[in-house]
């Protein structure tokens, strides 16, 4: 019994912080523009962050092979910036065919956006 009072007192210790969030905030009543029920803003968010998403990994992929060439250029190891630019850009690729299937285009695998 007294092990069972101690784990009832753990699990509330636990779930304090969640039943404060609940009770002293209106997260249950949000009225936000993802809460409208318009399924229409919901996929734009969708969108916008997969073309975000996109946009960034191309970048980091640039930056990649920037630092794989300084590396190679001062003879430091080179090989990890130049295989992880290649999967940045492969990545940025699939996330952008998913960017062109969500807006319903046809996927031209391109960087045009």
């Amino acid at each position: 019994m007294k092990k069972f009072i101690q784990t009832i007192r753990y699990a509330a210790a636990q779930l304090a912080p969640v039943a404060a969030v609940l009770l002293f905030t209106n997260i249950l009543l949000a009225q936000g523009p993802i809460f409208t029920g318009d399924a229409n803003n919901l996929s734009n968010i969708i969108r916008e962050a997969l073309k975000l998403m996109a946009i960034i990994l191309f970048c980091l992929g640039a930056v990649g092979v920037a630092w794989a060439i300084y590396n190679k250029m001062t003879g430091k190891e080179w090989g990890n910036q130049a295989f992880g630019s290649l999967l940045s850009f492969a990545f940025g690729t699939i996330v952008a065919v998913f960017w062109q299937l969500a807006q319903g285009r046809a996927v031209g695998v391109d960087t045009n956006f």
